[in-house]
């Protein structure tokens, strides 16, 4: 029987083949192939990857009903083998990723191709996507873009304006990509609102076949727009023989400024690009060409890097390889002014040290000049490659690719299928005393029903207790209810959790005496609501003998107020309680006066007074000895039950 399809992820594996060459790899995979395309490195240590899957590897765990071809997929880990969210989308073609960036409201946005034709607005053979995600991994709008004919979208930047410019190829002239058509397939920009709305569209090109396959903001108004070409006509002023590199400079009135090619007079062309702080722009492609620009072709496709400054004006051109085929797929700049590069050869001459089956992963590390300062190769027998990659805030880098596990080969422990995203944490030989990179700790978590132990899907919440700002937040998985929260460095945090109809949960964590763990484990049973359940609420503070909240109580009655809010048809009593020293009924008197306290802090925030009962049982209702210095704390309490739900 054919074992359900999901992806899976793995612990640490050692590559003990290339222990010098990488710390640790990771597989994410299905029994089919899947591609990992795009690698993020966020502000708090964690990952966010891009890729596709095979259609039918549900999320849940369960084979859908219809077979169809590959979903994009993206989620947002953590080294310590968690996952924190993951989104799985498409229609029942073929969904292709090209390019996924962060935005400027912690989220992301990607694009690429869709040819499932029951997608809302679906226009003709493939349509551009483009999907907006929030940081908890909730999708916010989804913009199919194209017309009659086959259109992709492939590249997508943030303007300084906070609009988003995407780039692509099309092939229509009608549905959304109502201007001017050249011939074949055009290069197409357009510019969306924040909110996916389409603002403008504009096709460039000749006769031939152009697309976008990179665009940068050189200033307000003005981009860099990186394509390829394989004709000199209409828009395109040049051409060397077949496909070059055509760069032009846009203007906000989507006019070229000027434009360039580069290249040779065979196929050239460009995978990955940067601009730096001056406005050079560094393009790296794969060039099989043997003139103009290129200075040396070792084989039959070599890696080529080559940098303009602000007015096309060529700088350097250099290229990389061996007498077989190589071919970059991914670039990144580095700390120290240079460059790293990674695609994938089949070659082990020339500039490859060795190659360990039939295609590699190829990386490469140049100056800002782009002369080679190391290389290496990682992989095995089948086909590997590595498509993305970037250089971690202490050193070493991250890549993302796809690794094939080839029959009688090499045993891949863990390995799922015919090829699995491929994560890799690779070390410098610049560097000899880098350590491997580990996402800072996380709580790793699971909510369930206390009575029924059924997993439940819930809201957590991590909050400073200090200035009551939401730190992170996380959403429980319904399958099996858990969750993964990033823990800060230092200081007290509150951790509240959520759901309709049921008790909350909440509990202080001071987090600077756990970092000696990298993972922190807690399962929560969450007690359903009903008339009479009741909650001590132990984070309460008083002064001795009196009855003004202290400020270290704001987190816990945060809680109560959030609690109050999702659950708008509960009434509560709240009831003060004290040990049995001093007099009962000044005793009874202080037990009122804080549960009122209590009460007006949440008709502060908002919660109906009418909605909330106070008592003051003073020292009548002890749930400790008052013998003892510790039993006399648990007595002095406050707590609520319900009344009414």
């Amino acid at each position: 029987m054919k074992k359900n399809l999901l992806i899976i992820l793995l612990g640490f594996l050692s590559l003990n083949l290339h222990a010098q060459v990488a710390f640790w790899q990771k597989y994410l995979g299905s029994e089919g192939f899947d591609f990992g395309k795009r690698v993020l490195l966020n502000a708090d240590g964690t990952f966010i990857l891009g890729g596709e899957i095979p259609s039918e590897a549900s999320l849940s765990g369960e084979t859908k009903a219809e077979i169809r071809d590959k979903d994009v997929v993206i989620l947002k880990m953590a080294t310590q083998d968690k996952v924190f969210w993951r989104v799985q989308w498409g229609g029942s073609g073929e969904e292709i990723l090209y390019d996924l960036i962060p935005t400027r409201d912690d989220g992301y946005l990607a694009i690429g191709s869709t040819a499932s034709t029951e997608l809302a607005d679906f226009n003709g053979d493939t349509d551009v996507f483009v999907l907006k995600i929030d940081g908890l991994g909730q999708v916010e709008w989804t913009k199919i873009l194209g017309g009659k004919g086959d259109d992709k979208g492939i590249c997508v930047i943030q303007t300084s304006e906070g609009d988003f410019m995407i780039g692509g190829e099309s092939g229509s002239q009608n549905g959304n990509m109502k201007s001017p058509h050249h011939g074949g397939f055009d290069s197409w920009i357009a510019k969306l609102n924040e909110y996916g709305g389409l603002i403008w569209e504009k096709h460039f090109g000749g006769l031939g076949n152009e697309k976008t396959v990179r665009i940068h903001e050189f200033i307000p108004g003005k981009y860099f727009v990186i394509n390829s070409s394989d004709r000199r006509d209409q828009d395109v002023a040049a051409n060397f023989g077949q496909k070059d590199v055509w760069v032009f400079m846009l203007n906000e009135n989507k006019e070229i400024e000027w434009q360039q090619n580069y290249g040779g007079t065979r196929n050239d062309d460009i995978a990955d690009s940067h601009l730096d702080s001056e406005g050079k722009l560094t393009m790296a492609g794969t060039t099989f060409s043997t003139d103009v620009h290129i200075k040396q072709q070792r084989g039959l496709g070599d890696y080529w890097l080559l940098q303009i400054d602000p007015q096309g004006n060529l700088q350097w051109s250099e290229t990389y390889g061996g007498t077989k085929p190589d071919g970059i797929s991914g670039m990144a700049p580095t700390q120290d002014g240079g460059f790293i590069l990674c695609g994938m050869t089949k070659s082990r001459s020339v500039d490859i040290e060795r190659n360990n089956g039939y295609f590699d992963a190829w990386i490469v590390k140049v100056n800002g000049a782009g002369e080679r300062i190391w290389s290496r190769s990682i992989g095995y027998e089948a086909m590997d490659e590595m498509n993305d990659i970037l250089q971690l805030p202490e050193g070493g880098y991250m890549m993302i690719g796809t690794v094939q596990q080839l029959a009688g080969g090499t045993a891949l422990a863990g390995h799922q299928g015919n090829g699995d995203i491929w994560l890799t944490n690779l070390s410098d030989p610049q560097v000899p005393r880098l350590r491997p990179f580990v996402t800072p700790p996380i709580l790793f978590g699971k909510i369930v029903d206390k009575s029924t132990e059924e997993a439940l899907q819930a809201n957590v919440l991590l909050t400073d207790n200090a200035t009551l700002d939401s730190l992170t937040k996380a959403i429980s998985e319904p399958s099996d209810g858990s969750f993964v929260l990033l823990l800060p460095p230092y200081g007290l945090v509150s951790m509240s959790v959520l759901r309709p109809g049921y008790m909350l949960f909440g509990e202080d964590m001071r987090t600077d005496t756990m970092l000696d763990e990298t993972i922190t484990e807690k399962t929560i049973a969450l007690e359903p609501i009903e008339v009479g359940s009741s909650l001590i609420l132990r984070l309460i503070y008083f002064n001795t003998g009196k009855y003004e909240l202290l400020p270290a109580s704001y987190p816990e009655l945060e809680r109560v107020a959030k609690f109050m809010k999702i659950n708008p048809r509960v009434h509560i009593e709240v009831v003060g309680h004290t040990d049995n020293t001093g007099n009962r009924a000044e005793k009874t008197q202080l037990s009122l006066f804080r549960a009122q306290a209590v009460q007006n802090y949440l008709v502060s925030k908002g919660i109906q007074k009418a909605r909330i009962r106070v008592k003051g049982a003073g020292m009548s209702q002890p749930i400790a000895s008052n013998n003892s210095s510790e039993g006399r704390r648990k007595n002095r309490r406050v707590e609520f039950s319900v009344i009414r739900k």
